[in-house]
């Protein structure tokens, strides 16, 4: 269930309920429009109804506790958002419990403020545009002893590893006719 709220007290208690209604508000003021979101919710009692694990930190509600007093709404911008599991136990000790998992809203993300973009705005890429008279011609180098062109080299010049004799296994395994052949194939067979 992905309707539950947190709201935490000033005494660092935290307080979960239901989500029932989302209430809007407008008001009018000597200026403008007001409008402001409540949410209307069911708490659950924290005092007597919750549980923290010990080693996993993991908060359990008893979502048939409720809390006494009639305080139904708050701010919307006060809460945030859990969501309650139950427990895949078959014990009926466990069965008035829910698991509670805090989360952040889709729509909100945790990022300081005065954070330095790593994209800028402008393109630094310059490009070099030149007159086709004024590409450098790379062939006039000096570096032209290291290249070799293959027409000046002759067959015999290349050394071989002294075992002329070698014979070299070939397999025909792999020589498949890779050609699709519509022939084995019935268009029918895939008609529905």
């Amino acid at each position: 269930m992905n309707y539950g709220v947190c709201v935490q007290s000033p005494e660092e208690i935290d307080y979960f309920g239901i989500l029932e209604e989302v209430v809007e508000v407008a008001y009018c003021g000597k200026l403008r429009e007001y409008k402001t979101i409540l949410f209307k919710c069911s708490w659950m009692d924290s005092m007597k109804g919750m549980n923290i694990h010990e080693q996993y930190k993991l908060v359990e509600v008893n979502h048939s506790k409720r809390y006494p007093k009639y305080d139904p709404f708050v701010l919307s911008y006060q809460v945030s958002q859990v969501y309650f599991a139950h427990y895949p136990s078959l014990k009926r000790d466990k069965d008035q419990w829910w698991a509670v998992f805090k989360t952040k809203a889709r729509s909100v993300i945790d990022a300081p403020v005065g954070l330095e973009f790593l994209q800028e705005d402008a393109n630094e890429v310059s490009s070099a545009i030149c007159a086709p008279d004024e590409i450098p011609d790379y062939e006039d180098q000096e570096d032209d002893e290291d290249v070799i062109d293959e027409d000046d080299v002759e067959a015999d010049e290349f050394e071989t590893s002294g075992d002329e004799d070698a014979e070299f296994e070939t397999s025909d395994d792999d020589d498949v006719d890779d050609e699709f052949d519509d022939d084995e194939f019935d268009d029918d067979a895939y008609d529905d």
